[in-house]
């Protein structure tokens, strides 16, 4: 009996009060038990309904939870920064993240569920129909890894027929990645290596992405395995099998410099081969279009909202040859609504120094600087759908998650260190920069370098917090962080209550208040903390009280 999908959905059955998934936004007709999913038409729409929740599931919630809250993300005082737990349970947007995640979720399991159900005479080949439950299996993997990824367990459920009476409750780990797993391998088999990026189907995933993802996986089932004192080496294996496997497939490349992935000019960039999967953008569609671009850059830059900065802690470890730095990161501009003011980053020693009302233009002193890798093209139009990408998934980070996989499983090694200098000659342009085997004198200390280029190579493009927990470096990268900025709140103290007018300004500043906020000076950070991972939103919590429990591994 055929049974009407819509009315089915896993949306209904967490209670997230937005339309259930469609065939697609502007139905040509109208669907129903009766005639829904009998066509390879609605096939492909019940399909493409997927992809109409990827945005509202990663921007802007994956720069709040995996850049925010770690050292390559700033935004004074807000939850996700300061690691306000109590602040985050009510969080718009990691109620956004949810919500979008579980509605591709809902959509993906009936479009499985149905399509599994057709006769293969409704298509017009057998690989099609094959073709588009391959997408759909990647598509709940995808928003699962997600899941599982920001809020560590929650429900699997994957039965696009589930009563909408039920009341969820946590799977474990195990068998969420078990189901990732299986996802994917049936996406790996069967989506086709590329789609011709000039029709429709371009921007979907392709058999390298599923690849990749099944690399991250094992990565992530490896760092918990380390993480317990447990072997990881099968899982490390697993994953160099899949990293190897993107490789071969070669349809993707390094290009040749920094902005290159990134440049939204025109198709062709748009579509450049070092992006594997991403959420693209189409300017000309408004229900494609997106304004990534607005969040990243001041209204005194180039007309942006001022949402994510860069924090000065990490600007000041970028070597000044790196193209990251000179092609991206904004750290000296002049006023773009008032030529006569120039804003400026301070050094660690002039923090509180550069302000200056005198000179030709006036200084103003940045408390942060911007990003341009999501470059806001139309500056002063008040035209935000902008088509810049959101890179998911890239081949540079394939080079390097391999060298971290052969480095864990054959300690330091050639092949790694040469994969992570090719990473290093594209950001400087040349091989001066490049490291020697001889440098590094243990696992350790490779892992601990090869973090320090992902976050030089990656910062705001939603991995860092991921990154951190994957390679046991959590604690120590945000103790570190904590401290300089402490160390830059003093040093800004000192030296304004050194230039004050005592007769002007009778009491010394204070700016502790400013670093107490951070946790390690209030509630300390722990090795295996429940604030690597995310509460899931109270409007489920408090109706599923099981739901609760999610974090629930044993903090040290």
């Amino acid at each position: 009996m055929k049974t009407n999908y819509i009315s089915y959905t896993l949306v209904g059955i967490l209670g997230i009060s937005f339309t259930a998934c469609e065939l697609k936004e502007d139905l040509s007709s109208v669907y129903n038990a009766d005639n829904a999913y009998t066509t390879e038409e609605n096939a492909q729409e019940g399909v493409n309904g997927i992809y109409r929740y990827l945005n509202s599931a990663t921007h802007p919630s994956t720069f709040y939870i995996n850049d925010l809250s770690t050292d390559d993300g700033f935004k004074e005082g807000n939850d996700f920064e300061i690691l306000n737990n109590n602040g985050l349970t009510n969080n718009v947007q990691l109620l956004t993240s949810y919500n979008g995640n579980w509605q591709m979720i809902g959509c993906a399991n009936s479009a499985i569920d149905n399509i599994s159900q057709m006769p293969d005479s409704r298509f017009a080949n057998a690989e099609k129909k094959t073709a588009l439950l391959a997408e759909a299996h990647f598509m709940r993997a995808f928003a699962y890894y997600q899941l599982t990824n920001t809020f560590y367990r929650v429900p699997l459920i994957t039965n696009g027929f589930y009563a909408s009476t039920a009341n969820p409750t946590l799977s474990t780990v195990e068998a969420l990645d078990q189901q990732i797993e299986r996802d994917l391998l049936i996406a790996a088999n069967h989506l086709p290596l590329e789609w011709d990026i000039n029709g429709s189907d371009a921007g979907r995933p392709t058999k390298g992405a599923a690849y990749g993802y099944l690399m991250r996986l094992h990565m992530r089932q490896a760092g918990r395995l380390r993480e317990q004192g447990s072997d990881a080496t099968t899982a490390w294996q697993a994953a160099l099998v899949y990293a190897n496997q993107v490789i071969a497939t070669g349809k993707y490349a390094l290009k040749s410099h920094a902005f290159d992935p990134f440049n939204p000019r025109t198709r062709a960039a748009l579509y450049n081969n070092e992006i594997i999967f991403a959420v693209r953008s189409s300017e000309t569609v408004p229900a494609g279009a997106s304004d990534l671009a607005l969040y990243f850059t001041s209204w005194d830059y180039n007309k942006g909202w001022d949402i994510f900065n860069i924090p000065l802690e990490l600007y000041w470890q970028f070597d000044h040859s790196d193209e990251r730095l000179t092609q991206f990161i904004k750290g000296e501009f002049i006023n773009i609504n008032n030529a006569d003011q120039k804003y400026v980053a301070p050094t660690l020693v002039q923090m509180g120094t550069l302000d200056n009302e005198a000179s030709s233009p006036r200084i103003t002193e940045l408390a942060n600087v911007y990003t341009d890798k999501y470059f806001y093209e139309k500056a002063g139009t008040y035209n935000y759908n902008t088509p810049n990408n959101l890179p998911l998934l890239r081949y540079a980070d394939i080079l390097l998650c391999k060298a971290e996989i052969l480095n864990e499983l054959n300690g330091v090694n050639q092949e790694s260190v040469d994969l992570l200098n090719q990473i290093r000659q594209r950001a400087f342009q040349n091989s001066n920069h490049n490291y020697t085997l001889a440098q590094f004198a243990s696992k350790d200390e490779f892992r601990s370098k090869l973090c320090d280029e992902r976050l030089f190579e990656f910062n705001m493009e939603g991995l860092r917090r991921i990154d951190l927990i994957r390679m046991g470096l959590w604690k120590d990268r945000l103790d570190k962080y904590m401290d300089v900025i402490k160390q830059k709140l003093e040093t800004k103290q000192a030296n304004m209550n050194a230039r004050r007018n005592p007769n002007v300004v009778p009491n010394p500043y204070d700016l502790s208040p400013q670093w107490r906020v951070y946790p390690k000076f209030n509630s300390p950070l722990k090795v295996y903390d429940q604030r690597r991972y995310y509460p899931i939103p109270s409007v489920y919590s408090n109706k599923y009280p099981d739901l609760q429990n999610n974090r629930s591994f044993r903090e040290q």
